[in-house]
């Protein structure tokens, strides 16, 4: 809930000396606006204050608005005033004289630096709105402050002419966590995440719906009573909708509201509504319009419009929609709220599947739990699989969960209770959690005589999971029993048996089967191919460094060929982390962007929280980073397979490292090196540079020496250049004096475009780092220079920082001669047309000025880039002017 903690932080400026002391806080109902006032009288604590609440009769009265706030300060009005008060309902009432008379009595009555806090603003009589408008801004002179709230768009007049703070929804994982909170016993998960999708990011509306859930309803074996049983006595929305809309509009509200999704062609049949009213409804936001039905997205609201109907009108209605719709589905279910004993409860969840198809996952829930309530003795299972199915293909995960566990008490037959563990085992995967590779042997073990196919599919996704834990000897073996079983059941291996073989290939360094697999994949047509593959394969040629192929083949996903859901949200995911561990850093923190500004399903935990933590990381905000760090530590503990916690302490590292924490670093690097276990890939090879290099950082030379030779012939083992780069990095930081600097400079000669710009300014920091330690200050200034430049221009502030620190620490005097140090390092040619680039001569100026071809001046540029690590012309320039920095 940041955006709110930011909101109070806002408003509590205006209770402490603006000189615009009134603020109108915005939002439609359910949004919490009267938690925010709350929360702003927590914050005063002894500070004085009072809290107004317009009442659902404030507008009814006049001047009930102004009484209650006279009621609050309180006032005891003199007869000048009271007289002035209208003694009928329809007499005229004379605001100015009112407001003038009170002005004096409450600038005497109101000790200065009060606040005051209105809820509903706009509910309150025009009258009494208009006078606490004009005392509001006649009373700022004496530091009184008001707060107020307001449902509608516009302001009442004159607090239209104060500042404005729209209240926005707040995200799915604060929503989660709120409901778990604030229900008085334990709420299921599961059940928090329907409660979660219905409330649509209005905070109010969810712990409403939480208050509403009765004990027997918060666990996963009850149906939930949907809609919701709001219990508040009514909602500021609907007396908005009374003074806003005529009669025939509230009464295709009311039938909207019966069910979940109303057709558009069959509101038109509803009596006296015509599709003018619709229409108005739809501009007016209240009713949603898609695909030619029309919802209610305000929960709430349908809440009390669907409660306050009578049992026998809504049955009436319920008749009417059946009749009308053309949509088997939808006619299914208001006939079985006219009957329910007509409708088989299997056809009702087979229409909620299709619903789910179509999008409109509340439909497709409350459909479900309203069969779920009618069951008697049959056997939903088939159906609630297929459902649960369909749920995790369009990546409602929490809400898959709930139908598990409430189909996990009923009596399966064997063939269910396979396919129902296949589920489970296919959504734990989509999580990241753990697999439960004892309960699958064992169930394996029972049904396979029977269950051929299923018993092969889940000893696949076994295989996955020992891959992930690094317990490679025991994945061979479940890939051999699942090869068998699919043998056996004369059906070609799924999409997880590849998923576990790919994984177990990269591990093992089998390179030649992945690239085969990776050729078939893209030969084929991306839509004849299972999103499982796509991913599956882009992850393994990532794992062995094959990079641009990794984004060759995960493009099916990002561009919108697979039509499941969880695999499109699940290629912004992989697209991030693919980047990272590319060590493309400007890419990967857009990727870590896009995927941040995605749905934000709950898709392989940990790892949006680890990608986020080295986004943070890169972005040198300690602030942010720390929290998402600690938040993971957690998870380190076997809480997860051993590839995320791997990862997670290797953030930990990196973060030390930059900070210049070495000895703190070199304990993450060890812990990393031990998880990777008998799997040494290039992330292993990462692991042992990193640990050489904060060993060397820290003063333990010998130690990283011995570190290098120890795990030399482990880290050769990896091919490919990236590898080769690195062991040489290592070797360099590992070797003494003259033979450790004539190493570094055949690193910078040999590096090429294409081992990435991150790998460069490494080189160039190690070295830097290097020659400080030798007392070679100007040299180092030369490289530590270099490697900042290059660092800040590929985005990766947190090491630009870490250099920074650096530099800083260099002798002022000498720190001062660090621009002519830059130019030292070039050839006279060469400062010369760094020099004319400063002046901004083009390469023409140039080349004449030199006497010398066009080409000739870009041959230059070229080196000089490649010298540097920088990319054009105005970060060359940019480069030997910061010199002076």
């Amino acid at each position: 809930m940041h955006n709110r903690q930011m909101l109070l932080d806002k408003l509590g400026k205006f209770t402490q000396g603006y000189r615009d002391r009134v603020a109108i806080v915005t939002g439609g109902s359910g949004l919490g606006k009267s938690w925010v006032l709350e929360q702003i009288g927590q914050r005063l604590d002894g500070h004085p204050h009072r809290l107004i609440r317009s009442g659902k009769h404030d507008s009814a009265w006049p001047l009930s608005g102004l009484l209650s706030f006279i009621s609050a300060v309180p006032l005891k009005l003199s007869p000048a005033v009271s007289g002035l008060f209208p003694d009928s309902t329809d007499s005229v009432v004379d605001r100015y004289r009112i407001a003038m008379a009170l002005l004096p009595e409450l600038t005497e009555k109101i000790e200065p630096d009060t606040v005051f806090l209105i809820d509903d603003l706009d509910f309150m009589d025009p009258d009494s709105q208009r006078i606490l408008g004009f005392l509001a801004s006649r009373l700022q002179g004496n530091r009184v402050s008001f707060i107020a709230t307001i449902t509608s768009a516009t302001a009442p007049e004159p607090f239209d002419v104060f500042q404005r703070f729209q209240l926005e929804i707040v995200d799915s994982l604060t929503l989660k966590q709120m409901a778990i909170e604030e229900s008085v016993i334990e709420l299921q998960e599961s059940v928090a995440e329907i409660l979660v999708c219905f409330a649509r990011g209005n905070p109010g509306t969810l712990l409403e719906h939480v208050r509403s859930l009765s004990d027997a309803q918060k666990s996963n074996r009850e149906p939930l009573t949907l809609p919701y049983h709001a219990r508040i006595e009514s909602s500021s929305t609907l007396r908005a909708l009374e003074s806003r809309f005529t009669s025939t509009q509230i009464t295709a509200l009311k039938h909207i509201a019966i069910g979940p999704v109303l057709p558009y062609n069959v509101a038109l049949e509803i009596p006296d509504v015509s599709e003018h009213d619709l229409r108005e409804l739809v501009n007016a936001g209240v009713v949603r319009f898609s695909q030619e039905l029309l919802n209610l997205p305000n929960a709430l609201m349908r809440s009390h419009l669907f409660w306050g109907i009578g049992s026998l009108q809504r049955r009436q209605m319920h008749q009417l929609i059946a009749e009308a719709a053309n949509s088997i589905e939808l006619k299914l279910f208001h006939q079985s709220r006219v009957d329910d004993s007509q409708i088989p409860s299997r056809q009702l969840i087979r229409s909620a599947v299709s619903l789910v198809d179509a999008g409109y996952i509340h439909a497709a829930i409350e459909v479900v739990e309203w069969t779920l309530t009618h069951l008697d003795n049959e056997n939903p299972a088939p159906e609630l699989l297929l459902f649960i199915q369909q749920l995790m293909r369009s990546a409602h995960l929490g809400i898959a969960w709930r139908y598990i566990k409430y189909l996990d008490g009923f009596n399966l037959a064997s063939d269910e209770k396979l396919m129902l563990l296949n589920q489970e085992v296919e959504l734990r995967v989509l999580e990241g959690s753990t697999i439960p590779t004892s309960s699958i042997h064992n169930a394996v073990e029972e049904h396979q005589a029977n269950n051929l196919a299923l018993s092969a599919n889940l000893m696949s996704m076994s295989a996955l999971a020992l891959c992930l834990d690094g317990k490679l000897d025991e994945a061979h073996t479940d890939l051999q029993h699942a090869r068998r079983l699919f043998s056996e059941a004369k059906s070609a291996p799924g999409p997880r048996f590849q998923h576990a073989q790919v994984l177990h290939d990269s591990y093992t360094g089998n390179q030649a089967s992945v690239m085969s697999i990776y050729q078939s994949v893209i030969q084929r047509k991306a839509a004849d191919v299972n999103g499982i593959t796509f991913l599956t394969v882009a992850s393994a040629l990532s794992r062995l460094g094959y990079h641009e192929q990794a984004r060759t083949a995960l493009l099916p996903l990002l561009n919108g060929t697979s039509t499941e859901v969880v695999y499109q949200s699940l290629g912004l995911l992989y697209e991030a982390q693919f980047a990272i561990t590319a060590h493309e850093v400007p890419r990967a923190l857009r990727a870590v962007e896009r995927w941040n500004a995605s749905s934000g399903v709950d898709l392989m935990r940990p790892l949006p929280c680890i990608i986020n933590a080295w986004y943070w990381i890169m972005k040198d905000r300690a602030d942010k980073a720390g929290p998402v760090l600690d938040a993971l530590r957690p998870f380190v503990i076997g809480q997860l397979p051993s590839i995320y916690s791997t990862l997670v302490t290797e953030l930990q590292g990196l973060q030390a490292l930059m900070g210049a924490r070495f000895d703190e670093a070199v304990t993450y690097f060890q812990q990393a090196q031990l998880a990777h276990g008998e799997i040494v890939s290039i992330h292993y090879v990462e692991t042992c540079v990193n640990l050489i290099e904060a060993l060397s950082c820290a003063h333990h030379v010998q130690e990283a020496a011995n570190e290098f030779r120890a795990t030399q012939s482990l880290m050769a083992r990896i091919s490919g250049r990236h590898a080769k780069m690195l062991i040489l990095r290592a070797q360099a930081i590992a070797l003494p004096g003259d033979i450790s600097r004539a190493r570094f400079q055949a690193l910078l000669d040999m590096w090429q475009p294409s081992d990435g710009q991150l790998e460069l300014a490494r080189i160039h920091h190690c070295f830097g780092t290097r020659l400080g330690t030798a007392g070679r200050i100007e040299q180092s200034i030369e490289q530590l220079a270099i490697a900042r430049t290059i660092y800040r221009n590929i985005g990766a502030l947190g090491w630009a920082q870490r250099v920074e620190s650096q530099l800083s620490s260099v002798n002022a005097s000498t720190a001062n001669t660090a621009e002519d140090s830059y130019f030292k390092m070039l050839s006279t040619d060469e400062a010369q047309v760094v020099a004319m680039v400063r002046k901004g001569m083009t390469n023409k100026d140039i080349a004449e000025e030199l006497f010398i071809t066009v080409s000739a001046v870009e041959a230059r540029l070229t080196r000089l880039f490649r010298k540097t690590g920088t990319r054009n012309r105005q970060q060359l320039s940019a480069h030997f002017a910061s010199g002076s920095n």
